[in-house]
């Protein structure tokens, strides 16, 4: 497998500290800790990242606008050919970034994350208050002329509102509405029964998404929207008989490969959706070196050697050659390993005949 000398994005989990507590937080593990990177360590981790060509950063958290030295940061980062985003709760947005940020090219995006169209079911995951906040942070938003969307994450909360949250986004002009999968993480994990949508509920909602997508092909988006659009691809073949699936490779996942992460703690995790898999630490060795050489990172890359016909959950499977085998953070963060089976991507799941153990 061919990996490239560097990766060509990073995202830098600015850190740990957040002002919410969100029911499905993926980072509840260290959440607040304390041994955030200072801003020289930052700024020594950017400048090798600008030396070995990283394309892209994404700058994240915890909650970003909660670093105090993120506006120093910023300046820094923009000195380099980097192209940026953010990713925030859109609680504690500032003039004093947003003034900075309004018209820099590099720039493409700021990410707010949004599980309402009101405060009746946002606050419900993320705390009295939050919507409120949240609007005030994208009217700062929209009078700089700061690109921006919506990140939502798909829940028994708010399952019934989506096509709201769409017409809200058109209200206040965002850019693209990325819906995704509630993820076993974090502490997600402590609240599965309570958020995790049943079969028939997440029917009703491939329905919607599907009429939503239909509707705003070019605003309604995100990898749960992109895995309905694969399956429904999946269930119009005509496949009665089981195809070799031995050459078929694991494709699925980006991290390790093109991208990865650094924890505010300075640990590097193949993406944010693995944070407690460390792979070596920038505080101790090189970016470079934990990239191209970390034990971690090349025990995490085979999975990329392994074909689908490893999992014995699709020993029997028709559509097995058609698979790309899934997000690897659902087998890990349930405790079955990087190498296990992800039922959230299983097409036999998706239409009924195989059970999820999620």
């Amino acid at each position: 497998m061919n990996i490239f000398s560097a990766p060509q994005k990073v995202t830098l989990n600015v850190t740990n500290r957040c002002n919410l507590n969100c029911l499905y937080c993926g980072v509840s593990s260290t959440k607040n800790a304390p041994g955030d990177l200072n801003l020289e360590e930052w700024k020594e981790v950017v400048d090798e990242l600008a030396r070995i060509k990283v394309f892209r950063l994404l700058i994240s958290g915890g909650e970003p606008f909660i670093y105090p030295d993120l506006p120093d940061l910023l300046t820094y980062i923009l000195q380099y050919p980097f192209r940026i985003s953010i990713n925030t709760n859109g609680t504690l947005l500032n003039a004093k970034i947003l003034s900075m940020l309004s018209g820099s090219r590099r720039l493409e995006n700021v990410q707010v994350s949004l599980d309402g169209p009101n405060s009746e079911v946002h606050d419900f995951i993320r705390g009295k208050g939050s919507f409120a906040k949240s609007m005030e942070g994208i009217d700062l938003l929209r009078r700089y002329h700061i690109p921006f969307s919506f990140f939502v994450v798909v829940s028994k909360n708010n399952q019934d509102v989506l096509h709201e949250i769409v017409e809200f986004s058109n209200q206040v002009g965002v850019s693209e509405i990325t819906f995704s999968s509630l993820l076993p993480q974090g502490s997600a994990l402590f609240h599965w029964k309570d958020l995790c949508l049943s079969f028939q509920e997440q029917k009703r909602v491939e329905g919607e998404l599907r009429r939503l997508r239909s509707r705003y092909p070019k605003r309604v988006g995100g990898s749960l929207v992109n895995a309905i659009a694969m399956m429904d691809r999946i269930s119009q073949l005509d496949v009665t008989e089981r195809q070799p699936s031995d050459s078929n490779k694991i494709t699925s996942c980006g991290g390790s490969v093109e991208e990865c992460s650094i924890r505010p703690d300075g640990w590097v995790i193949p993406c944010d959706r693995l944070w407690d898999y460390k792979v070596g630490n920038v505080r101790t060795e090189s970016f470079r070196d934990i990239w191209q050489h970390s034990q971690g990172m090349r025990q995490f890359r085979t999975r990329y050697s392994r074909s689908m016909d490893s999992f014995k959950e699709c020993h029997d499977c028709l559509y097995a050659y058609l698979c790309r085998g899934g997000c690897p953070a659902v087998p890990y963060n349930m405790g079955r390993g990087i190498d296990g089976w992800d039922p959230l991507s299983c097409y036999k799941v998706f239409i009924g005949q195989k059970n999820s153990y999620v």
